[in-house]
């Protein structure tokens, strides 16, 4: 609790400066957003390494680190100014991983290092595993929140890649999930 109080501390001071969220939900950021990503943290097995796509704020990037201090959580995020706020909370926060400032893409190695990989809010299911589809292993596993269209981003995806999936009701959002996926293949054909 000592480390998201740093936290929610740091993103409130920072937001006054760098849009790290919407700024209609940094009044409820316990309920939207804290415990949007302790719902997803959860989920994830125990692992050595991870990495979080499109970190943005931080979420859910820094409260699974916080909940998991001996895990390193790396971060991707492409605006210079979020990152710096990401390697601002880790410092803080007393957390392992490091914030990338580079564009997903350029990422390839960080990805590939990852036993669990996370995304909240990037991009569309198909999107994404083009994303890391390339930098991945089978037995990699990705958690993907995904809110009330998420059944037409499964079919969409599903059209283009292979793969197997979990999925998790969110405790938090209704009609949202968190999809669980491994397995990742392009379809051939």
């Amino acid at each position: 609790m000592d480390r998201l109080d740093i936290y929610v501390g740091l993103l409130t001071e920072w937001q006054a400066r760098v849009n790290l969220v919407a700024p209609s939900t940094i009044g409820d950021v316990w309920r939207r957003h804290i415990a949007d990503a302790m719902g997803l943290e959860k989920l994830l097995p125990a692992f050595s390494r991870g990495v979080d796509l499109g970190s943005g704020g931080g979420l859910p990037a820094l409260v699974v680190a916080a909940c998991r201090p001996e895990s390193s959580v790396d971060m991707v995020e492409s605006s210079h100014k979020k990152a710096a706020f990401l390697a601002a909370a880790q410092r803080e926060m007393g957390l392992k991983g490091r914030a990338h400032p580079v564009r997903i893409e350029a990422a390839g190695p960080v990805i590939a290092s990852a036993e669990v990989i996370t995304a909240r809010a990037l991009a569309p299911l198909d999107d994404l595993l083009a994303m890391v589809a390339p930098h991945v292993s089978r037995e990699t596993r990705c958690f993907f929140p995904k809110g009330r269209s998420h059944e037409q981003e499964i079919a969409a995806a599903a059209a283009k890649w292979r793969f197997t999936m979990l999925v998790h009701v969110s405790e938090v959002e209704a009609d949202s999930v968190i999809l669980e996926i491994t397995d990742i293949a392009p379809r051939l054909g």
